[in-house]
C-alpha cells in the first residue's frame, strides 16, 4: 500500500477540496457499516469480482456479495447482471442514458441511485471531477459511510474498457489518473493520504497503492 503520510480522514479529504460538510449531499453517512465494492467498467472487472468472491449463480448468472452493496461507474451499470445500490458518473447526462439503456433481462435487479457532479440525477456531489468518474465513485462512497471499499475493474493502466476490444489502448497510466511523476494523480493521492486505509483494489496500479482486500 502507498501512503504518503498527512492528515487522515473525510474532514481531511474535504478540506482539500474546500467542502464544507453541509454541502455534501443528504445521503452522505447513511450506509455506515457496510463495504462498498466499486465496479470501473475496465475489460477485467468481471474477473476481479469473480476472484473477491461476488460471482453468483442465482438470477440466471448475477453479482452478489452479503455485507456489501454495489456501485457501477459509467457505463458498466447498462450491463451489470446485480443489484445496483448505487450508479456514479462525472457526467449526468450520459448516466442517464446508460442507465435507460439496461435490457429488460435485467428487470429483476434494482438500481437505486444514481450520483453525478451535475443536475439531472437522485444526489449531487461537489467534487472536482479530476482523476476520473472512478475516483469520484470513490469518495461518495467513502462520505456514503462505506467501510471498506473494494475497487474491481479499476486498474487505472493503459488498457480497454467500456466493452472495447482488446487492442484498444486507453490513458489513464499515461495521463488522465498519472502525475508528473508517473505515480497516481493529485486526485487520487487525496484519497491515498487522507483515506488510504479504507480502500482496496483487486487489480492494476489502484492495487499497488491500496493493496488487495484481505480474505
Amino acid at each position: 500500500m502507498l501512503l504518503t503520510g498527512g492528515t487522515k480522514g473525510l474532514p481531511a479529504l474535504l478540506a482539500a477540496y474546500g467542502i464544507t460538510p453541509p454541502r455534501l449531499p443528504w445521503i452522505a453517512g447513511k450506509y455506515r457499516g457496510k463495504g462498498l465494492v466499486v465496479c470501473g467498467d475496465a475489460a477485467g472487472v468481471w474477473d476481479d469480482l469473480e476472484a473477491f468472491g461476488c460471482r453468483s449463480e442465482t438470477r440466471g448468472g448475477s453479482i452478489d456479495k452479503p455485507g456489501f452493496d454495489f456501485m457501477t461507474v459509467n457505463k458498466l451499470v447498462e450491463t451489470f447482471p446485480g443489484d445496483v445500490e448505487h450508479c456514479f458518473s462525472n457526467n449526468a447526462a450520459l448516466l442517464r442514458k446508460w442507465r435507460d439503456a439496461r435490457r429488460t433481462e435485467y428487470g429483476e435487479f434494482v438500481v437505486t441511485h444514481t450520483h453525478a457532479l451535475q443536475s439531472g440525477v437522485d444526489w449531487l456531489w461537489p467534487w472536482a471531477g479530476g482523476g476520473t468518474s472512478g475516483c469520484g465513485a470513490v469518495m461518495s462512497g467513502l462520505a456514503m459511510g462505506y467501510r471498506p471499499v473494494v475497487l474491481c475493474g479499476l486498474p487505472l493502466d493503459d488498457g480497454p474498457h467500456n466493452g472495447e476490444p482488446p487492442w484498444r489502448r486507453t490513458k489513464f497510466a499515461s495521463s488522465e489518473a498519472a502525475g508528473s511523476d508517473g505515480g497516481p494523480d493529485l486526485h487520487w493521492r487525496r484519497l491515498i493520504d487522507c483515506l488510504g486505509d479504507a480502500i482496496f483494489s483487486m487489480s492494476g496500479r489502484t492495487r499497488e497503492w491500496f493493496g488487495a482486500p484481505h480474505g
